[in-house]
């Protein structure tokens, strides 16, 4: 389940509050870090792993200096968008309005790695307009249907200039967001108060990772009815119930694979988790009668088995999952360390604009701020920034306001830390492997170097802290887009 009660904060922009915004979600419940995302239509199967606050705003970078090329057709964008004058009147109906396609039809990279990445999270229909602006990255958007993931070919109605320039900036070559801050600002002008853009949760975990990964395909599959309770399960949990719920999750495991195979994905990203606390919230809104007893939950939690048996350990595929603090380990079965998940990583973050960490994570850590505490993830990744007080250069950011605009979040959640761990994968996979196939024997080499054995007393305890942007350990550095 995405926890959704705050959708107001806004995009800000050299001062200016944008109407192209971001989203934030709050939920004092929640277990899963010091912030929260919501989801684009208040609804989701599994948690966001995240928390929090709603009192932020996401800050814009400054766009870097680009190239005389780049920098025309960055001018004809703004000044396509700034003759646009028809969509400032009260009524817009009569303005140029058009579709526009998002399908695997659309994939066109002039430089791509081969492997993909599968982001698994809710995406609402708010935020298709900035898949329109990346529509070349992705391979395939897919849905649950039944026992299937289904694909879909998306259709974003846009106002015609606006979508005209998103789809100009769609590949095949590789145009970072940061780029584009002045189309970002002559876009909100001119289409602000129409309010066509709303991320949500999966939303921001997109745009984290797009940008850090440039050569990698995208596969995107939406989580908001991926980890419902079957219908069938609702009048009583009991053997045959149980049986057919699991048989149903088998199935739809089965689906997820043969696309997995059919696309080469090689990397997920996981920002969500199942727990029985979980459940008994969704049993509430999915079921009538009494919540089951906590024994009939954990009972319930494994029929969830084979789905979680895919994401964590599938043949040369490795995911990144958001770490959540732990509780009872019946409760918590997918977040628990063990041989059974051997190609997940746990993540969590640390808060500093100074770590102290040297490339490898030695050094004494210097932070404001963990999530979540000792033990609970496999590694820690510093965002560079600290709450109320500022970031560091470089430091995290994301795409927002249909891809036009970098920024950074103002707070942060393992959710939205977990992209940053699956770019470091890939940068670790490319910078030290490239000629040799993904395998289980490969996703261990990763996870080994990701956290190397060199940290504590006796320097042979894996160093936990890592601080990836600082060094830019990231394939948008290694590849020189950055």
């Amino acid at each position: 389940m995405v926890r959704d009660k705050c959708r107001a904060l806004p995009l800000l922009v050299a001062g200016l509050v944008s109407g192209l915004g971001a989203s934030c979600g709050n939920d004092a419940d929640d277990v899963h870090g010091p912030s929260d995302s919501g989801s684009s239509d208040g609804t989701s199967s599994g948690e966001s792993r995240d928390g929090g606050t709603c009192d932020g705003a996401i800050a814009v970078d400054a766009a870097p200096p680009v190239d005389a090329v780049l920098q025309g057709r960055i001018d004809d964008a703004v000044n396509s968008i700034r003759a646009d004058s028809c969509f400032g009147q009260a009524d817009a109906s009569a303005c140029a309005w058009a579709n526009y396609e998002v399908g695997p039809a659309w994939f066109n990279m002039a430089k791509s790695a081969g492997e993909a990445i599968l982001i698994i999270d809710s995406f609402g229909a708010g935020f298709f307009p900035e898949l329109v602006r990346y529509r070349n990255r992705l391979l395939g958007v897919y849905v649950t249907s039944g026992d299937e993931v289904e694909p879909q070919v998306l259709s974003v109605l846009l106002p015609q200039r606006l979508g005209d320039v998103l789809v100009s900036f769609a590949g095949p070559e590789f145009v970072p967001a940061s780029a584009l801050l002045q189309v970002a600002l002559t876009a909100d002008r001119a289409y602000g108060k129409l309010n066509l853009f709303y991320p949500g949760h999966g939303g921001v975990v997109f745009g984290h990772l797009v940008d850090l990964v440039p050569e990698q395909p995208l596969v995107l599959l939406d989580s908001t009815h991926l980890l419902d309770i079957p219908p069938e399960v609702c009048p009583g949990i009991d053997s045959r119930t149980l049986a057919a719920a699991t048989a149903h999750f088998g199935a739809i495991a089965a689906s997820m694979k043969r696309m997995m195979t059919d696309r080469e994905v090689r990397f997920i990203n996981a920002s969500f988790g199942l727990t029985a606390p979980v459940l008994a919230d969704q049993w509430q809104r999915s079921c009538s009668g009494a919540i089951p007893n906590g024994e009939e939950l954990q009972q319930l939690l494994h029929v969830y088995d084979p789905l979680f048996d895919l994401l964590f350990n599938t043949e040369g595929v490795v995911t990144a999952h958001a770490a959540a603090n732990l509780g009872d380990p019946a409760d918590f079965p997918f977040d628990q360390v063990g041989p059974q998940y051997p190609n997940r990583v746990r993540v969590g973050f640390i808060s500093s604009s100074s770590s102290g960490l040297d490339e490898l994570g030695r050094g004494t850590v210097r932070k404001k701020e963990q999530f979540p505490v000792d033990g609970d993830a496999d590694v820690y990744l510093n965002w560079d920034c600290e709450v109320f007080e500022g970031c560091a250069e470089p430091h995290y950011t994301m795409a927002s306001a249909f891809g036009l605009a970098a920024g950074n979040v103002p707070i942060m959640s393992t959710s939205y830390i977990d992209p940053l761990a699956l770019a470091r994968l890939v940068n670790l996979r490319y910078a030290n492997h490239g000629g040799e196939p993904m395998s289980n024997a490969l996703v261990r080499v990763l996870e080994r170097e990701l956290a190397p054995a060199l940290c504590g007393p006796d320097g042979t305890e894996p160093c936990v802290y890592q601080d990836p942007i600082a060094h830019r350990q990231l394939e948008v550095y290694r590849l020189g887009y950055r």
